[in-house]
């Protein structure tokens, strides 16, 4: 992490300490010319609109203060929905048992992208059920990975 990302992980936690959010994935991007920071919380239960304009007042009041971006930037606040991205070991963890989709940095079976049940997860790699074929995948090959939303009964 970069001392600017350290600095906004430490400000995003403290403003959401107490409030019953927790951070689940937060970025810093560039959108056209200017940054965008997009903060997904989650509590158990899930997360309202309400709840996200409560998180975005609590987390505006205290970067307004602080001020640790240079420039100006767009705040966005979003629960981090059905098909939620998985960017941390803890998030594929809480996924086991889910059908989630990755993007590879590195093709297996000639595919860079895969669709399967998640079975495993360890601390550098996650164990896919493709089709019936499993796949023991390494973290730093994962581009980006993200839960498939199957609702029941269909």
């Amino acid at each position: 992490m970069t001392v600017l990302q350290e600095r906004l992980d430490k400000l995003l936690r403290d403003a959401l300490k107490g409030t019953g959010y927790n951070i689940y994935h937060w970025e810093l991007a560039w959108q056209g010319r200017r940054r965008k920071l997009v903060v997904y919380i989650d509590k158990p239960g899930g997360v309202t609109i309400d709840d996200c304009v409560q998180a975005s007042r609590a987390i505006e009041a205290l970067l307004e203060e602080e001020d640790p971006i240079p420039g100006s930037y767009v705040l966005e606040v979003s629960s981090p929905g059905l098909e939620r991205g998985l960017w941390e070991p803890d998030h594929y963890r809480a996924a086991v048992g889910e059908t989630i989709q990755v993007e590879l940095l590195v093709p297996r079976a000639g595919r860079k992208r895969l669709k399967g049940k998640l079975l495993e997860v360890g601390d550098k790699s996650i164990k896919l059920e493709v089709q019936g074929k499993v796949y023991d995948l390494p973290l730093v090959e994962v581009r980006r990975a993200h839960v498939v939303y199957e609702p029941e009964g269909i």
